[in-house]
């Protein structure tokens, strides 16, 4: 057999992805053994391979941020609904009346629960807390979240605030 690239030498070695016959020069350009427009290809598709996994990268952080998005809007949704409960039942059991301001203000609050409440159940993933216990326990643990909920609930909303913000703007740079 002689070389593809050169008829008058004989072939040493060929080619591993079509079988030409190459020539100990021919033979010695490429690792693994292959001819000029083989390795052309292979290196071609590795290109390619690679530039697919970039844009899946870029796609699955693009996506992360839109995720983000839309669990702060969905919490949005959740703490004006249990803002407009509380409000409501804290309003009907409070005999004197209350001022635009301070209505607002307790709304808020109520407002951030939802965002407090996620806060700390993301921090209790790292606590060894058993799924075992008595309906007290369970009942006394969820009005202590609850109740710290309030207090942690407008740190977390302004930092979530603050976070969708800038995932937002990431978002609209990836465009």
């Amino acid at each position: 057999m002689k070389c593809f690239n050169h008829p008058e030498r004989d072939a040493v070695a060929s080619c591993q992805k079509c079988g030409k016959g190459l020539c100990r020069e021919c033979a010695e350009k490429h690792t693994p053994c292959m001819c000029d427009a083989c390795a052309a290809r292979v290196q071609k598709d590795r290109l390619q391979q690679a530039q697919n996994r970039e844009n899946q990268r870029k796609q699955k952080y693009k996506d992360a941020l839109v995720d983000t998005r839309s669990e702060f809007i969905a919490t949005v949704v959740i703490g004006i609904v249990v803002a407009v409960l509380f409000t409501w039942w804290t309003a009907g059991h409070n005999s004197k009346p209350v001022g635009f301001l301070e209505s607002v203000g307790v709304f808020f609050f109520y407002f951030c629960i939802p965002f407090g409440w996620k806060f700390l159940t993301y921090l209790q993933s790292f606590l060894p807390i058993s799924i075992f216990g008595t309906w007290w326990f369970w009942f006394i643990y969820l009005i202590v979240k609850l109740f710290a909920s309030v207090f942690v609930g407008v740190p977390a909303f302004i930092y979530q605030l603050v976070k969708t913000i800038r995932a937002q703007r990431k978002i609209n740079k990836l465009k």
